[in-house]
């Protein structure tokens, strides 16, 4: 072989090595006709964890390459990292954005609310998937004792027993009695009044100890709340839909969705099974059992048949 062709074919090999490597180190580059990798996320608190963790798990058993950055930060930290691309994906709630991005007044019907918030944020080019049917948000919870004795099962019921002159104490943060989408709604859409001298000042995330201790019958919850489970407290029905929704869904930048059209049904066989009573149990297996998010997650995606 000529010298001068030996020095074109060497340059050749080497060109090709080159495009090889640069095409390998930019994960997020598709130049070269590979596909994305999905950078998933979550806000901190166990229940963030524990969607973001399942996710991860459960798109890479989908054969997607994903890279784990579960657990980043809160609302004023996730948000931007998801609208500049630093992240593709993490789990957010409907009435949070509706209220806190939006500025919007807080909505009482969930797919109103996933509609408005799945609208807007089309338009920054960040796609809402279905929503779970889990609602996070305030409930009012009683101690089991005072639902066996009164028979409750929904507010309603709480709220009938209150009025006939039953003595249930009810314990609540100051701030949530005095706000007007608190108490105050609650009492008008319920068209009762709570006895004043039947209503007991305790910090807002301390209800449930004030209940477990006796201090009081019945208090404010949060419905996913772990301790809900762990001080067999019962979760009244809010059937007069007093508080806001706050349905949890995932979001997907528009151009992961693009390069992987089939993940939105995929996603749903996941978000469809988590229902208050499943997320709080998963909830309460990391926060009261001390398992690992992890090993929660794995177990679940496992047992429901998600990955093997």
């Amino acid at each position: 072989m000529k010298k001068s062709v030996r020095i074109l074919v060497l340059m050749l090999v080497l060109a090709f090595a080159l495009v090889g490597v640069v095409g390998c180190g930019d994960s997020k580059s598709d130049s070269n006709g590979k596909k994305p990798t999905i950078i998933v996320s979550s806000k901190p608190p166990t229940e963030g964890l524990l969607l973001g963790t399942m996710t991860c798990q459960y798109l890479e058993h989908l054969g997607y390459p994903v890279e784990n950055k579960v657990g980043l930060g809160a609302l004023a930290v996730i948000r931007p990292a998801l609208e500049s691309g630093e992240i593709d994906c993490y789990w957010e709630y409907t009435g949070t954005v509706l209220i806190n991005i939006m500025e919007q007044e807080p909505s009482f019907d969930g797919e109103e609310c996933y509609q408005k918030v799945k609208e807007y944020d089309a338009k920054k080019g960040i796609l809402w998937l279905d929503y779970s049917p889990f609602n996070n948000t305030y409930g009012v919870m009683v101690r089991k004792d005072i639902a066996d004795k009164y028979n409750l099962k929904t507010i309603s019921d709480l709220v009938d027993a209150v009025n006939d002159g039953a003595k249930i104490r009810f314990a609540s943060s100051q701030e949530w009695q005095e706000r007007t989408d608190g108490m105050k709604h609650w009492e008008q859409v319920y068209d009762f009044s709570y006895p004043k001298k039947n209503v007991v000042h305790i910090a807002l995330n301390m209800t449930y100890e004030a209940l477990d201790s006796k201090q009081a019958e019945a208090g404010l919850a949060f419905t996913t709340d772990a301790r809900i489970m762990g001080y067999g407290l019962v979760l009244l029905e809010d059937d007069q839909k007093v508080f806001p929704v706050y349905n949890p869904s995932p979001l997907f930048r528009k151009e992961i969705i693009d390069a992987y059209p089939e993940i939105p049904e995929q996603m749903k066989k996941l978000s469809q099974i988590l229902d208050e009573e499943t997320i709080m149990a998963l909830n309460k297996a990391v926060d009261i059992d001390k398992q690992s998010v992890d090993v929660v997650s794995r177990n679940f995606l496992k047992e429901k048949g998600l990955i093997e």
